[in-house]
């Protein structure tokens, strides 16, 4: 074997996979951000847009307002143009969720909610066991850019606290489904049981939501250009639920987190950084390119990270039912009687 009979090939090649895909979200993240910083810093009015949208909501309806009337503006890109108004679009419990924060300016809960957002995507990273690097993971450094809650509902549900979890579909709604994989029941209760409160306490706010539901439904789908997800197309929804739906059987949690961005109506790319916690190198490789709605890179790429867990889960299936002389379809040796006949038990 010579002198380099003790090296570690496979350190050095997992040291430089790892480099490499460092490299590659580094690209991607500048990709995905970059154009920020056109006409510097015209254009930094996005640094933290999304979190002053929520403040808005909370201090409008504060106010007397209708939440879902509130607006931010963010400078147009073409020239001379009229700055844009982005509207609120969450549910009553979002609103109510950054009334706390509703005596703050603008600047002032930017720059608190900013440093709130970093702390919590580095603690989401150490909670999972990954290296800090992984910050620019292109849905994630997009997330973090804006400010928008969805980076801090991520590290709730990471955080194993019933009483933070039951922050996190406050925060973010959809953050119910990863809760139901993960079988966070008590967090999903408590949160259930404030949601029903508030419904019977504030039911002008719901009853406000309620009116405006089909306008905000509409703003969103045409400011998300349909979103990034197989909502936008209900043939490719229908493929991807369904493999989806196999994949629950084999691993509840990996379907529950991956039906967000895979599934969820108008959801923004940066909805991809709840396939994290799934650790998977290929599929995080693959969601780093952020391409455009219509590409429909997320949605085929968890569609594919599906069928891959299922063929796989299938071919170990059929190799243990090899091992022990079993037939596949449950023949010879599987329980099956002399008259063809499924033997069963009382055990129910």
């Amino acid at each position: 074997m010579g002198r380099f009979s003790g090296f570690n090939w496979r350190w050095v090649l997992r040291m430089a996979g790892q480099e490499a895909l460092a490299i590659w979200f580094a690209y991607w993240s500048w990709q995905t951000i970059g154009f920020y910083f056109d006409n510097f810093p015209y254009h930094m009015d996005m640094l933290g847009f999304d979190c002053r949208l929520y403040l808005h909501a909370a201090q409008t309806w504060l106010a007397g307002g209708d939440p879902w009337a509130t607006y931010a503006l963010q400078h147009s890109w073409a020239s001379g143009a009229p700055d844009l108004r982005f509207y609120f679009t969450g549910p009553p419990p979002t609103v109510l969720a950054f009334v706390p924060f509703a005596w703050l300016s603008d600047g002032a809960f930017s720059v608190g909610w900013m440093a709130l957002t970093i702390a919590a995507a580095f603690y989401t990273l150490r909670r999972l066991h990954l290296p800090a690097w992984w910050v620019m993971f292109p849905p994630m450094a997009q997330a973090v850019f804006v400010g928008n809650p969805h980076v801090v509902c991520l590290a709730l549900i990471l955080s194993g606290s019933s009483v933070l979890g039951a922050l996190a579909p406050a925060a973010k709604v959809y953050a119910v489904l990863p809760m139901i994989g993960e079988r966070q029941w008590r967090a999903l209760g408590v949160f259930a049981l404030a949601a029903a409160l508030s419904v019977v306490i504030l039911w002008p706010l719901w009853a406000q939501y309620a009116t405006d539901y089909a306008h905000v439904q509409a703003w969103i789908a045409n400011a998300t250009w349909g979103g990034f997800s197989a909502a936008r197309d209900p043939r490719l929804f229908a493929i991807v639920a369904a493999a989806l739906g196999g994949l629950a059987l084999i691993d509840l949690r990996a379907a529950s987190w991956l039906a967000v961005p895979a599934l969820w109506p108008a959801a923004e790319y940066f909805y991809a950084s709840f396939a994290l916690p799934l650790r998977s190198p290929w599929l995080l490789a693959v969601l780093a390119v952020p391409g455009t709605q219509a590409d429909a890179f997320v949605p085929w790429a968890i569609l594919a990270y599906a069928i891959f867990r299922l063929e796989s889960a299938l071919g170990i299936h059929l190799a243990l039912a090899a091992s022990l002389g079993v037939e596949p379809d449950g023949g010879a040796g599987a329980g099956m009687g002399s008259g063809g006949h499924e033997m069963s038990t009382d055990d129910d």
